[in-house]
């Protein structure tokens, strides 16, 4: 079981906030201005990055919603994003899958829930970035955040919050919607162990 997600798929998926995202440089709006941020409203960190939530996919057998998300590095630095993919590959149960990730918090209908995640490069020529427990995103470069949220079969809407480590005191909320933002970008795993195997390099 594998997921891929060329550059071209990626663009076309990310492409959707492409207007705001430019009006947002021009303007010199920043990410806690756009907050909350629906699908297809990328934040921006200070001209460090821009995150945007690509949408959901469900994971029934992980009792788990996997919410996508992308980061573009649009500074000249590298940027830790989270917790690297490689630390995924030898999970073999649901805590641990919760206990994998920094910087991201969940709420489910205004209840917090469990949420793991982990960054992955967007194309192969980035694995070089992830050292064994960070990704490090290259300039100009892209990377997704797999985020894993315990949530009821019945969930009406999630809310992610996004502090990353590149971005001391600063935070990004995203709003998801079940009856709006399902999207499919590949297999889904459906036990602890086929979590890491989501990334295709």
């Amino acid at each position: 079981m594998s997921q891929s997600l060329s550059r071209r798929s990626f663009l076309k998926c990310a492409g959707s906030g492409a207007v705001s995202l430019a009006a947002a440089l021009l303007t010199g709006v920043s990410a806690a201005a756009l907050a909350p941020c629906y699908e297809g409203e990328p934040a921006l960190l200070d001209g460090k990055a821009a995150v945007e939530l690509l949408g959901y996919a469900p994971a029934p057998e992980l009792g788990s919603t996997l919410v996508y998300l992308s980061v573009e590095n649009l500074s000249t630095k590298a940027l830790a994003v989270g917790t690297s993919y490689l630390q995924s590959r030898e999970m073999t149960t649901t805590e641990e899958l919760y206990r994998l990730g920094t910087g991201l918090t969940a709420v489910c209908d205004g209840q917090p829930v469990r949420c793991g995640s982990f960054a992955a490069p967007l194309y192969g020529e980035n694995a070089a970035d992830a050292s064994a427990f960070t990704l490090n995103l290259a300039a100009g470069r892209g990377a997704m955040l797999h985020c894993f949220c315990e949530t009821p079969e019945d969930w009406n809407t999630l809310e992610l919050t996004y502090q990353p480590d590149f971005a001391s005191g600063q935070t990004m909320h995203f709003v998801v919607r079940r009856d709006m933002d399902e999207v499919q970008l590949g297999a889904v795993p459906t036990t602890p162990a086929e979590v890491g195997s989501v990334v295709d390099l």
